[in-house]
Parts: structure tokens; sequence; C-alpha cells
């Protein structure tokens, strides 16, 4: 049986195929001997594998990186050693190899992709990298988040927000507001969760939705179903007809029936820049029925006026409403 003190110089020799037959036939002979043998010889063999099959080029001086790490070697002066060219190449390849273990982590670390929109007194439409739309009502934020391993997209929601998600069955869209979580079913919908608020709000307009916590099933959602969440007793209950004014932000597309002005000028003031003030409080107890479709403030000022036989005043940004009646 032959000598295989120097194994790594064989193997280095057939790897980098200048061994003659008579060493591949020696190599062979220990390969057979025990699966140890086989698994180092493996194991060697992928460093060399990889390094040829990468399309990454490194420029690699072996003769110099062998004397750094032979510079490292301490020889005893009684002791003389020969170090083979063969095994030079297998600590080359090991030292490629490394490099390359961090190119590939590189390569295949998860790509995440991510956006954060934030708004201040000003609507904003956004595009998500997935190609979903989302309009952020004011003083609201949202962060996106895309990772290519888990394949999930997730949002992190603070305030209001619209949402015509790109539905991908295999890569679930998630949104967070705090412990409380809405999963895409395929559909358009709003979430109003601004923190000082008790309680979170989900709209469907198509689709479906579900809402719910790691703790609660929760909710599923249709289309005209809105779902609301109270903080304080960790519950959900289910409106079966939502509000058509929720989206009014992003449309301004508003339908009051028999609607308390006092109710009905709040929601018209979260929307627009300029407000409308009740300059009498008693005329915020009469009810309003009227639609708008993406009016200006002052003409809404003015039909509402003509409507409750009131007048209105304007004052910088505002529109006074005053009168002492109103026509039932």
């Amino acid at each position: 049986m032959a000598d295989f003190d120097h194994i790594d110089d064989l193997i280095g020799k057939v790897l980098a195929q200048e061994a003659t037959e008579a060493e591949q036939n020696q190599l062979n002979q220990w390969l057979e001997q025990n699966e140890a043998n086989r698994k180092y010889f493996a194991q060697l063999k992928l460093i060399f594998d990889q390094a040829a099959s990468s399309p990454v080029r490194i420029q690699f001086d072996q003769d110099e990186a062998w004397q750094k790490v032979k510079g490292k070697i301490r020889v005893e002066k009684r002791s003389q050693y020969f170090i083979s060219p063969y095994v030079v190449r297998v600590a080359a390849g090991i030292a490629f190899i490394t490099a390359m273990s961090y190119l590939v982590y590189q390569w295949t670390r998860p790509v995440v992709q991510t956006l954060a929109v934030r708004t201040d007194k000003k609507i904003k439409q956004d595009t998500l990298p997935d190609g979903s739309l989302a309009v952020l009502n004011k003083n609201s934020s949202l962060n996106y988040e895309f990772n290519s391993r888990s394949k999930t997209r997730n949002v992190k929601l603070t305030g209001e927000a619209y949402f015509e998600v790109k539905h991908q069955e295999e890569k679930p869209f998630v949104i967070e507001i705090e412990e409380l979580l809405v999963r895409d079913i395929g559909t358009s919908f709003n979430i109003k969760a601004y923190p000082n608020s008790d309680t979170v709000v989900v709209t469907v307009e198509s689709g479906e939705v579900q809402f719910y916590t790691l703790k609660n099933p929760g909710l599923v959602l249709k289309a005209g179903e809105a779902g609301i969440y109270r903080k304080s007793f960790k519950e959900f209950s289910k409106m079966v007809k939502a509000d058509t004014n929720v989206l009014a932000y992003k449309t301004k597309i508003f339908s009051f029936k028999d609607t308390d002005l006092k109710k009905a000028v709040e929601m018209i003031n979260e929307i627009y820049d300029s407000k409308i003030v009740l300059g009498n409080p008693s005329i915020g107890q009469c009810h309003v029925t009227v639609n708008f479709n993406n009016d200006k403030i002052e003409d809404i000022a003015d039909i509402i006026a003509e409507t409750l036989s009131l007048s209105v005043e304007k004052k910088g940004t505002e529109f006074i409403l005053n009168g002492s009646g109103c026509n039932k």
C-alpha cells in the first residue's frame, strides 16, 4: 500500500489535473479505505469546484499568498520541512473559498426592498416597490419592507392610509398597527389607526382582508364592511355597512344624510387646509343632507349656508357660518 502521509499533495495533483495514472490509482485506493477519506476528498473537491464555477474572477497570486502563510510558520533550526506546491494550491484554494463564502453570502442573503413615506399637513399618494398603491392621510407614516427570502411584504402604519394592493398569493401583504395585523386577500381597503385614538377602523372597498392579532383570529371583512378594534378592551366588532365618507380624504367625495352639521363640518375640516367654523355653536345640532364631489371648500361652505339658511363670512383661511335656526 502506498505511503499517504502527503495525501493533500496527492489530492492537490488530482484536482489540478496534473496527477499521473499511478497517482490517480493511489488516490482511488485511499478513497476506498473508508467513508472518512471520501468525505475529506469531497470537501476539498467542493472548494475547487466552487472556485472554478464562480462567475466572479478574483486575481489571486498563489505564491504570494503562500509566502504570507509560510512566514507565520516557525521552523526549528534542527528540522527541515518540505512544502509541496500542491499543498500550496490547497491552501490557496481554502483562502479563495473563504473569500468566495463572503461573496456567496452577499449573493444569497435576502434582498430587502424598503420604502418610508411620511406626511404632515398634506395628503400623499405613493406607489410601493411591489406596485401597490398607498394614499396617506395627514399626519401619517408607513414603512414598507419586502424580504426576498421569507417572501413577505410588511407595512408598519401609523395614522391613516388607503391601500390598493397588488395581490400576490405567494407574497403575503401584511400591515402592522401596534399589536394589530391586517392581511390582504386581494383587495383595496382603508385603515384608520391614529395613536391617540382608542379605535382602529378597517374599511374594505373591494375584495377581503383579515383583521386580527397573533392571539385573536379577529375578523374577515368583505367589500362594503368595516371592522373596529377597541384597544382598551382588545375587542373586535363589525359594521355591516361602512361609512361611505371614510375615503373622503382620498376622493374628496362626501355623502351626508341627515347628519349633524357639527359632525359634517369636522369631517370636512379633516380634509381641507382652510376650515369651516360655526360662529353660533347651536347650529351644530342642525341636520344636513347633501353630497359633495371634489368641491372647493368655499363652494362647500356656500352650499351648506344656502341649504340651512345660514350666512357665511370669510376671514383669512376660515369660512364662518352663522344663523339662528335651520330648515328641518
